[in-house]
């Protein structure tokens, strides 16, 4: 019986140490595995490029100069990220209904497009701190009755009226999701510029966008451009990336963090939004 009972004992214990092997070389087959996958920020440093994907047009944020040169706030922080990784920018200029899609599909590294931080978004994306705080405006011709009559969002609430807003952008999100302007007819567009063309064409009473646009628009349009005073649903934009690549997360809010130490951000703030000298390199 004692015989049978150590021979057991010994089957027992050979048998979880055979146990313990699988686990342990399983252990280091998979840690090597891990190991080997380069991260997305091995992957840009290697190959030398940082592809970012934009809508251009949005100015002053992302914008092309006649030759089809990138220019904007947008452009100017990500080259300073790009010099800080010691690689070259690639920004893609990609359609707005498709840049989420074209990020989680490995078009590019990364979304710098004045992007704001909505939960939805944040469902298919993490996103970087916030470098600019926004608030949305409404705006509409610079009559003498619209001044009279238009003095917040909800003045606009009425059957019959036009406002225009960009597909898919915050205003609209903004109006699905509060239905502020359930009585007025949202007409959407495609193209930042056709918002405001819209209300200058007499197709729209208003137009709804950020606060850097449609202060731009009023400035390049003297005269014809009246801001409703009051702003609403303030947002942030922030730079999007895929939710696996944390890599490449802590690294560009690290670089955030520093531009605006070094006064990189505040002079590109300054340059962009309160300035107008750039305006004179869109034609070259």
């Amino acid at each position: 019986m004692r015989s049978s009972t150590n021979s057991g004992l010994r089957l027992a214990a050979r048998s979880t140490l055979i146990k313990l092997f699988i686990c342990a070389i399983s252990t280091v087959i998979l840690s090597k595995g891990i190991a080997a996958e380069k991260s997305i920020l091995d992957t840009i440093k290697k190959d030398g490029v940082l592809r970012v994907c934009a809508e251009s047009g949005y100015l002053p944020l992302e914008m092309k100069t006649a030759s089809g040169k990138w220019l904007g706030f947008d452009p100017e922080m990500m080259e300073a990220y790009a010099k800080s990784l010691n690689v070259k920018l690639l920004m893609l200029d990609t359609k707005w209904d498709g840049i989420i899609p074209s990020l989680l599909t490995a078009k590019c590294d990364m979304i710098a497009s004045s992007m704001a931080k909505t939960k939805e978004r944040a469902k298919a994306v993490q996103f970087s701190d916030p470098y600019y705080d926004n608030k949305l405006l409404i705006a509409t011709k610079d009559t003498p009755e619209n001044r009279k009559l238009y003095k917040s969002l909800d003045d606009f609430n009425k059957p019959g009226l036009k406002v225009a807003v960009k597909t898919g952008s915050a205003p609209d999100l903004y109006l699905q999701d509060s239905k502020a302007l359930n009585k007025a007819q949202i007409m959407r567009f495609d193209a930042d510029a056709d918002t405001l063309n819209a209300v200058i064409g007499g197709r729209a009473l208003a137009f709804i966008y950020d606060t850097p646009y449609v202060k731009l628009a009023a400035l390049n349009n003297p005269g014809k451009i009246y801001i409703v005073p009051s702003g609403f649903s303030g947002d942030q934009f922030a730079v999007a990336m895929r939710k696996k690549d944390q890599d490449l997360h802590s690294s560009f809010n690290k670089f955030l963090a520093d531009w605006k130490k070094n006064g990189g951000y505040a002079k590109a703030v300054k340059y962009y939004f309160e300035g107008q000298e750039w305006m004179a390199l869109l034609d070259k």
